[in-house]
């Protein structure tokens, strides 16, 4: 496999798991709403978040790696 498919493959799991990471972000801040399950949704937010970051870091450095 040329190295070019290679990180472009792994550039697309970075962008499944940024969505994964905002799908979970939305359904914290839908959580959030009812008084009684703030917490929980705070929570739940914050996982999304982190995968969101983890996910859009890991795309910025298969960009990085391509572009050098």
């Amino acid at each position: 496999m040329e190295e070019s498919t290679l990180i472009l493959t792994y550039a697309g799991l970075g962008l499944v798991v940024m969505m994964i990471g905002f799908i979970i972000f939305l359904q914290g801040t839908i959580l959030e709403h009812p008084e009684q399950q703030q917490t929980l949704g705070r929570r739940v937010r914050n996982i999304g978040t982190g995968l969101f970051a983890i996910g859009l870091a890991y795309v910025v450095g298969c960009i990085v790696i391509a572009i050098i």
